[in-house]
């Protein structure tokens, strides 16, 4: 697949956030064709919007838009929920199909999309082995015609490699910031012949904790492989000597065009998704109160949180009530929404990067 291929030498080139986010965009406007999109990245935790891109749209009147957005969303009931797809086994959804062909049914679409002659609407979330990393929403205005079934299987079949494109930008900004971050992931140049020619600090810890016997892994060499072929989202996963795992991502340190002699290599331990201590230490949450508020944000039912945790719905209840006492809500979507307002919406509304595990960059994040 052509469009594949760009991807993959896209995460080769190494861009920040919102060079890929506009590249994406461009790359989907002439393979799909639409007329807006707003292209977000989220916290894994808990599905919440940490940053966004939108075009095709005047910035005129964002704020509202936005606002009447995110207040259908946590108020639940509109089809095609973010929380909702993010669990669905395909992770891409149609508003045209999802109604009927009769948008009106959509609350959204009667208090905002109708007034922009949205004819459909697509959603797509870009989740990968890892976790959730991000959204698209794709609108298409009269006169165009609703999204077909060809289209909407293109775009579920990218949802993975763009999900691990939007993840190892944020790996990549990550670096020059590794205060931000406990354990934080480190990078390795890896010749042609796979002779290791640089190494920071942070990536020698990596390396000692997956062999102490000052040899490179077969794994480093075969991301750097795959990497040197152009491959920008050459990746391998393999244990370390106390348990964790450990994570490898390759791309040409040349630019991506597969010529260089070098690979750069990010290392980093496989995490995973928490709510910011930030967030806990503001409402002075337990550790199992954090994991229900995760769980609640991300849509999950009191059964399904039951199940997940090994409790009994009566005391995933218990823990609601109680984080409902703490945050000073009434009900999850209460919760969710205030969460939001209180701790992601200034981020976001500031252009603060996030960063690869949730959370932002600027602030410090538990990494377990």
């Amino acid at each position: 697949m052509e469009l594949l291929d760009r991807i993959h030498r896209l995460a080769a080139r190494g861009d920040d956030l919102s060079r890929v986010r506009a590249e994406i965009d461009r790359l989907l406007r002439r393979a799909v064709g639409y007329d807006m999109a707003a292209v977000s990245t989220v916290d894994p935790a808990t599905l919440l919007w940490t940053s966004c891109f939108v075009s095709g749209l005047d910035p005129r009147g964002a704020a509202e838009r936005e606002r009447v957005l995110f207040g259908l969303e946590f108020q639940g009931g509109d089809p095609n929920g973010y929380a909702e797809l993010a669990a669905a086994a395909r992770p891409v959804a149609s508003l045209h199909q999802a109604t009927g062909g009769d948008l009106s049914r959509a609350r959204r679409h009667r208090l905002l999309l109708r007034g922009l002659d949205v004819v459909d609407e697509a959603r797509v979330i870009l989740r990968s082995r890892d976790g959730c990393w991000g959204s698209l929403t794709l609108y298409r205005r009269a006169p165009a015609t609703p999204f077909t079934e060809d289209e909407l299987a293109l775009l579920a079949a990218l949802s993975t490699p763009i999900a691990e494109l939007f993840r190892l930008t944020l790996l990549r900004a990550a670096l020059a910031a590794p205060d931000g971050l406990d354990h934080p992931p480190g990078v390795l140049l890896v010749t042609g012949s796979g002779e290791v020619e640089v190494t920071s600090a942070d990536a020698r810890a990596w390396l000692e904790a997956i062999d102490d016997r000052e040899r490179l892994p077969s794994a480093v060499r075969a991301v750097a492989a795959g990497a040197a072929s152009g491959d920008g989202l050459a990746r391998a996963a393999l244990p370390a000597r106390d348990g964790r795992w450990v994570v490898l991502h390759g791309s040409p340190a040349s630019g991506g065009d597969g010529s260089g002699d070098r690979v750069a290599i990010i290392i980093e331990g496989a995490r995973p998704a928490v709510l910011s201590e930030v967030i806990a230490g503001a409402y002075g949450l337990t550790a199992r109160e954090r994991q229900i508020t995760g769980l609640a944000a991300q849509g999950h039912s009191t059964r399904q949180m039951a199940g997940t945790l090994g409790i009994s719905p009566f005391t995933v209840q218990d823990h609601l009530k109680a984080v409902f006492a703490k945050t000073g809500v009434r009900s999850r979507g209460e919760l969710v929404a205030a969460i939001y307002a209180r701790h992601y919406a200034p981020h976001s509304a500031a252009g603060r990067a996030p960063g690869p595990y949730g959370w932002y960059l600027d602030e410090h994040l538990v990494a377990s």
